[in-house]
């Protein structure tokens, strides 16, 4: 009798020590290593810039445009904000890099001016009505600006990529509590 206890109980607890080890817990959506669509775009200073070239480090990837006066200014003031709470460490692994959804207005020249004027010192990226940037908004979900069809309430994803250049989080809200947020990017720093 005592031997089929003892069998039970192993056929119960075995098991558990075999399962597959689970993921890391994200307060944002988990993307579960999702593959991501790895464009070529310019940036403010006229230069080709590749996401792949960003492979090895953590990406922050976010979708903004110059002309919007609320949801893009509250996206770019946390990441500046998530940026300087970065330790010099953690800043060597971190990419921060924003898509224009708004191709037509938004070229080089301008955000220049616009990233100068704010003081987001990352890179910003657009293209002329391209493959490319038609790609980025179809493959990320984004919704380009269109002034015939501008919506008062937009939601723009901020996506946070692992070194691989998985999609690992996204977060769809525009106003996120930056400390959730950095603990879910220190997280995917942790797994660098």
């Amino acid at each position: 009798m005592k031997i089929r206890a003892l069998l039970a109980c192993l056929i119960l607890f075995v098991p558990g020590c075999f399962s597959a080890e689970e993921g890391p817990e994200f307060h944002g959506k988990d993307l579960n290593e999702m593959n991501v669509y790895e464009f070529t775009l310019s940036d403010q200073d006229q230069s080709k810039f590749s996401l792949e070239d960003e492979e090895g480090k953590v990406v922050i990837l976010a979708f903004v445009y110059t002309r919007c006066d609320d949801v893009c200014l509250l996206i770019s003031q946390n990441l500046k904000e998530v940026k300087s709470q970065l330790t010099e460490n953690e800043l060597e692994k971190v990419s921060f890099i924003s898509v224009t959804i708004d191709w037509r207005h938004d070229s080089p020249d301008v955000l220049k001016n616009w990233s100068d004027n704010m003081g987001y010192d990352w890179p910003h990226l657009t293209d002329w009505n391209s493959d490319q940037i038609r790609n980025t908004y179809s493959e990320y979900d984004i919704v380009p600006y269109d002034e015939e069809a501008y919506q008062e309430v937009h939601l723009q994803p901020v996506y946070i990529l692992d070194t691989d250049l998985k999609g690992r989080v996204v977060w769809i809200e525009y106003d996120w509590p930056i400390d959730l947020f950095m603990e879910d990017l220190r997280t995917v720093i942790d797994l660098g």
